[in-house]
Formats: structure tokens, sequence, C-alpha cells
């Protein structure tokens, strides 16, 4: 079953947010290329205050499994973009997470 999962992360640095955001894209993008079950992960953020919403669509048995995998692909994002994202330390971070085809009742704060 495909979930779609967003996860807004705020980061402590928001100055450093902007340059981050290419390379962990990068990053997401190659980690989506290395697991199937990651599809079309995408970046939205707010460099002026630090927050990022990561959304991406994961083929998983249940929720629960498809929020591992969608914290994981981030983790391993961040991890991979090194040097550029080593000043990020998330702050807070909150997961939502619906059926991929319900995902309009995924409703984030803005």
């Amino acid at each position: 079953m495909e979930w779609m999962t967003v996860q807004e992360v705020r980061f402590s640095g928001a100055a450093y947010c902007g340059p981050c955001l290419a390379p962990l894209m990068g990053a997401l993008l190659n980690a989506g290329d290395a697991n199937p079950a990651v599809i079309e992960p995408d970046i939205t953020a707010d460099v002026s205050s630090g927050d990022v919403e990561v959304r991406m669509t994961v083929v998983a048995d249940d929720p629960v499994a498809a929020m591992s995998v969608a914290f994981a692909t981030l983790r391993a994002a961040i991890s991979a973009a090194g040097e550029a994202a080593s000043e990020w330390e998330a702050s807070a971070s909150v997961l939502h997470v619906a059926p991929a085809d319900a995902a309009d009742g995924v409703v984030v704060a803005a």
C-alpha cells in the first residue's frame, strides 16, 4: 500500500538552512533511487525560520512501517549530505502519515 508521509522539521541555525536545501534534496533523491519503496521525495522550506517540510510517498504494509521508512530516509539523506548539512540539528519534528489515495486528508499547519 502507498502512504503519503509529511515530516515537519525545525532545524536550529535557521540562517544555515538555505544553503543546505539543494544538497539535502539531492541526497533525498539518491535515497529514493536506492529504495524503490520511496517515491517522489520533495522539500519545501521557510529559510527564515528553519522550518522544513519533507514529503514522500512510501510503499509499506502499514502506517508504522511507512513512518519508519520516511524517518530513516530523511536521516540517511541528512547524513549523506555530509558537510553540507553538518550544522543541521533537528530541534523539533512531527511526522504525519495517511493513505496516499487520501493524501488530501493530511493537514499540515501553515
